[in-house]
């Protein structure tokens, strides 16, 4: 299983000031993809108290597990922020790939791949970065735009949450200064000014709880009260949709929607809390919350267990998201909310996109996050369309606040309702009525919807008969906006073509070869290997065969990396470059800089050059009948070398100096 191996804070934050200043750009976001909210309109929620600038956000998922992850959804508009979840058991083994989300999606994995350590350092080092960014108005956004908020995610039984180092976690996150000092105090001295402004000590003040399938009601309630009790935070419960039952979620999937080809299984539904039970929890632990002037919350929905009809991933069971999960979410919500009266406040992640978006938030939902839809062709860019779509939205029903918003769009669904049914006062009482009242209509009429059927959602990306290979590809950038991670990048290489050799060992002479080197692309396409755990999701959208986190330039950060991915071909590029080490074929080569030129060898063939490229000298450092190195991979690391450290990337960030300020 691949690894992830997160960047230190100090070479994140270089490469964040050098990249906007160099190139416009965050961790490969182009400036003109930051999103800038609007003077006019309000987007402001206060979830549990706490405001936000916007009610969007990533779910917990592939989304928020690095830094950079954070920065870049912060930078797309985000302003509440779900950090992914943790557990005790944090050395997973998690099957690769894991993610297939070609239009529905599909997963086999659940938690943070970090251990906990890492994991809070990342949260942190997130925070911080995303601080400095809001200090400098990088966003270009006005400052009541920025005011942004992380929910630590935890499971998944009681035990786990009540074990020392789940509570250091916690801990962590509720007063992170010893943390954020020791970020500080790694930086090189060029690199602290950035970070010299005051950043809240309390990271996160809410806890989503995600329980598996099967866990009791009782023991949900006890890390509740657990949660209040240790760790004084605002508790979210994460409802699974087997509480609407199976009958009615067949009845959805399956007969309405017409996903014929997915299978619930019914275990799922038989050892899950049944509705009775979680009702009647929901009201003790609100309880609870008020006596320890604390908030419950709960949260639509977990995925869905479905069996594996794809076969993509592993084992026989997967969990369902996006579309259909949106409308079977939705319906639980309305039944939950007709039950509580509106009780406890929601918030919600299903199927959500930019074009359901602004009816998640009139039904009173917040936050409203997101991790399928950002799963597709533009990733992350795909958020500040939410925001647009609901501010247009509240422009046409004439609504400047989310609350007005709410009870305009309600106000609207009136018989006679002039178009623009806007409020300029409102109240709780009064917002919360028009919440249900949407809700109620909204749930009612997506089973209606066709955009939810699975006639419209059982697309499949384009396919090209071509198979991927190290340098050339469709140029299509797929790769590089799908990734969460930012683990791909462009290399700016330009068209090659060249004479060149193989040379072949034949009896105790070097026997030159005639080749041929050529790049017919201007750009090629690399990732840094550090940061990708094989999730699959590159694949999924490149329109060629071989899987790009395969065959594409794999560049490694440290020597550790590199020789723990053997004997999978990569890179490491050391010393600014002075040596480079690429595998090919399971064999180590090195690429290093001379006083006259270069040095290329494989361990068994040596062969100097001069600074223009040509062969000086040919030398066997063993005879081994047949051996052939080819020059071939001598000009692609050079070329590879030489793109890679003229821009700004996750492989240069290591080698730049200490940086001017953000401007």
């Amino acid at each position: 299983m691949a690894a992830l191996t997160p960047q230190p804070f100090a070479v994140l934050l270089a490469r964040m000031v050098a990249e906007l200043e160099r190139e416009r750009r965050i961790f490969d976001l182009p400036r003109r993809s930051f999103w800038r909210g609007s003077d006019a309109l309000d987007l402001a929620v206060r979830p549990h108290g706490e405001r936000a600038s916007n009610p969007a956000g990533p779910a917990a998922g592939p989304h928020t597990q690095l830094a950079q992850n954070l920065v870049l959804a912060w930078l797309a508009g985000a302003r509440n922020l779900e950090l992914k979840t943790i557990q005790v058991l944090d050395q997973l083994t998690i099957p690769r790939p894991c993610i297939d989300a070609p239009n529905l999606g599909f997963n086999v994995e659940w938690s943070q791949e970090l251990p906990l350590e890492a994991s809070l350092e990342q949260y942190v080092a997130a925070w911080v970065l995303i601080h400095a960014l809001r200090h400098q108005g990088v966003s270009g956004g006005p400052p009541a735009q920025q005011d942004t908020r992380f929910d630590a995610s935890v499971g998944y039984d009681l035990e786990g949450i009540r074990s020392a180092s789940v509570a250091r976690f916690l801990d962590g996150l509720a007063d992170a200064r010893g943390s954020i000092a020791a970020l500080r105090d790694r930086l090189p001295a060029g690199l602290r000014g950035h970070v010299a402004i005051e950043i809240p000590a309390r990271v996160s003040s809410t806890v989503t709880l995600s329980t598996f399938h099967g866990c009791p009601a009782d023991e949900i309630e006890h890390i509740v009260e657990h949660l209040f009790a240790r760790h004084h935070v605002h508790v979210v419960v994460k409802l699974n949709p087997t509480l609407l039952g199976y009958e009615q979620v067949e009845d959805l999937l399956r007969g309405r929607l017409g996903y014929d080809e997915l299978r619930l299984d019914r275990q799922a539904f038989e050892t899950d809390i049944r509705w009775d039970a979680a009702i009647a929890m929901l009201d003790r632990l609100a309880g609870s919350a008020a006596r320890a002037g604390l908030s419950l919350g709960v949260k639509l929905t977990n995925t869905l267990v479905v069996r594996n009809h794809r076969a993509r991933l592993a084992g026989e069971q997967v969990y369902l998201s996006g579309t259909p999960l949106h409308v079977i979410a939705m319906a639980l919500a309305h039944r939950l909310a007709q039950a509580s009266g509106g009780r406890h406040p929601l918030s919600f992640s299903a199927g959500i996109d930019a074009e359901n978006f602004p009816e998640a938030v009139a039904c009173g939902m917040s936050p409203v996050t997101a991790c399928t839809d950002l799963l597709r062709p533009t990733g992350y860019r795909r958020l500040p369309r939410y925001l647009k779509a609901l501010e247009a939205d509240m422009e046409r029903h004439g609504a400047r606040t989310v609350d007005e918003y709410i009870v305009a769009r309600a106000r609207a669904a009136e018989p006679g309702a002039p178009a623009a049914a806007s409020a300029r006062t409102t109240d709780a009482g009064s917002v919360r009525a028009a919440a249900l009242r949407n809700l109620a209509a909204y749930a009612a009429r997506l089973p209606l919807d066709p955009r939810y059927h699975a006639a419209q959602n059982r697309g499949e990306p384009r396919r090209l008969a071509s198979r991927l290979s190290l340098l050339d590809c469709d140029s299509c950038n797929a790769c590089v906006v799908v990734c969460p991670n930012d683990a791909f990048f462009a290399l700016p290489t330009g068209v090659r073509a060249l004479d060149s050799w193989d040379l072949v060992i034949v009896g105790r002479e070097i026997e030159r070869r005639p080749a041929r080197f050529e790049v017919a692309r201007e750009e090629q396409w690399a990732l840094f290997a550090d940061f990708c755990n094989e999730c699959g999701n590159c694949e999924t959208f490149c329109p060629e065969a071989g899987g790009p986190q395969k065959a594409k330039a794999r560049f490694h950060g440290t020597r550790a990396s590199f020789d723990a991915a053997a004997p999978g071909d990569g890179l490491l590029v050391e010393a600014a470059g002075d040596r480079v080490l690429a595998r090919f074929a399971g064999r180590v080569h090195e690429l290093s800089r001379t006083a006259g030129g270069e040095r290329f060898c494989d361990g068994l063939l040596e062969v100097e050059f001069d600074a223009g490229g040509r062969i000086v000298a040919v030398r066997a450092r063993e005879w081994r009948e047949g051996h052939v190195l080819r020059l071939w991979h001598y000009h692609a690391v050079r070329m590879l070398r030489d793109a890679v450290l003229k821009g700004v990337n996750p492989v240069s960030a290591s080698f730049l100096p200490a940086q001017a300020p953000i401007s």
